[in-house]
């Protein structure tokens, strides 16, 4: 891919990450685990923490890391509770989702610099005041060293620690109740699915806390010396064999077995105003064969229908007719899924496309009604 605005600082932070990746290539496959050791092992690094109220690693025994703990009497609840509210604010849900969002998350951000180096920008950098766009640079710089080690995976790691670490604490004292606490996790456990290893989750960690830390005014020999504290951190959770060196995982169950997750999607279009509702086969989104037929039908404008319909070209009219075979999707969902049709989303209604034997699209007549196999590549 070619890169623009691509400017990484020369800081050499990277390097140690990269040399935990390739120390790590063959850790432990994947294990199957359920639910809530998933969640307890996603706030491992939170959980090395002293929170007071909170048994310790040395106080719960080996299933510390795969256990979500609770207060122990009335006290220990008091005392958690008060530091939630002293340190950080957190008083209820509202309040512990309203910090989390304006001190904790760096992804979004992450992801808007992402756009610029892969030419794709969320949006127009000269539209910034001056001081907004400078800073905004340099974090796109620094973070741009990065960028070999994460991929699109970004900070997201360090996301899913610090809210997974606060909802655990949350729990723990009853400041939310079971039915909170689920709702409110499985936005992350269905984020980190992005990762392949807990290597990778701990890579994208590191990297992060290094962003959070430069986003607070760290810069270097500061840094340096945060990264090896993180590094050891993470070390030890990797290390474990009760923890993320036993390779445990979840997997959320899904309606369908999709090609993607959420997480891996990109955002291609920005800029698109107009409706974006389409309909895809299972053929795209499951199986993540190439788009070989499309065309834009008139939408009758009861629903948010930019009326793009997406076939590989290969199935039968009973299969796209068999609604356990198609669905209705987000426009950006379906470019992640082939994004060469980006090219051709701006063409107006009653128009249609078919990849030819050289891999292009070509213009044909508009005829939905035609049989699918016809647009085999």
């Amino acid at each position: 891919m070619e890169l623009s605005d691509f400017n990484p600082l020369d800081t050499g932070l990277e390097q140690p990450i990269l040399a935990l990746l390739q120390a790590r290539r063959d850790a432990s496959p994947r294990t199957a685990c359920g639910r809530e050791q998933f969640l307890a092992l996603l706030a491992g690094v939170p959980a090395l923490r002293k929170t007071p109220g909170l048994p310790g690693p040395g106080e719960m025994g080996g299933d510390y890391f795969t256990t979500l703990p609770r207060c122990g009497s009335p006290l220990d609840e008091a005392a958690c509770r008060a530091h939630l509210k002293g340190v950080f604010g957190i008083t209820d849900k509202d309040s512990l989702l309203e910090f989390c969002d304006r001190e904790i998350l760096c992804h979004s951000q992450y992801l808007d610099f992402e756009g610029f180096w892969e030419n794709r920008p969320p949006f127009d950098l000269s539209q910034l005041e001056e001081g907004p766009r400078e800073f905004f640079q340099s974090a796109r710089d620094f973070s741009a060293q990065f960028y070999p080690v994460t991929g699109h995976r970004g900070y997201l790691a360090w996301d899913i620690s610090e809210c997974t670490g606060h909802l655990r604490a949350g729990l723990a004292c009853g400041l939310l109740t079971r039915e909170e606490f689920d709702q409110l996790a499985e936005h992350w456990i269905v984020q980190a699915q992005i990762f392949r290893s807990w290597a990778e989750y701990a890579a994208s960690l590191v990297c992060g806390a290094l962003y959070w830390d430069f986003r607070q005014g760290a810069r270097l020999p500061q840094l340096q010396k945060s990264q090896e504290m993180w590094l050891k951190l993470v070390s030890l959770l990797l290390d474990d064999g009760g923890a993320w060196g036993s390779g445990l995982w979840y997997v959320p169950p899904r309606k369908k077995p999709y090609k993607l997750w959420p997480p891996e999607f990109r955002l291609y279009l920005p800029h698109w105003h107009e409706p974006n509702g389409c309909f895809a086969t299972d053929h795209i989104t499951v199986l993540g064969k190439k788009v070989g037929w499309c065309y834009r039908e008139e939408p009758d404008g009861q629903f948010p229908d930019s009326g793009w319909r997406f076939f590989s070209g290969e199935e039968s009219d009973d299969y796209v007719n068999d609604l356990e075979h198609t669905g209705v999707y987000d426009l950006n969902s379906i470019c992640n899924c082939d994004p060469e049709i980006l090219p051709l989303l701006s063409a107006p209604f009653g128009t249609a496309y078919a990849r030819g034997a050289d891999g292009k699209f070509h213009a044909e007549q508009y005829a939905p009604s035609k049989d699918r196999k016809e647009h085999a590549t």
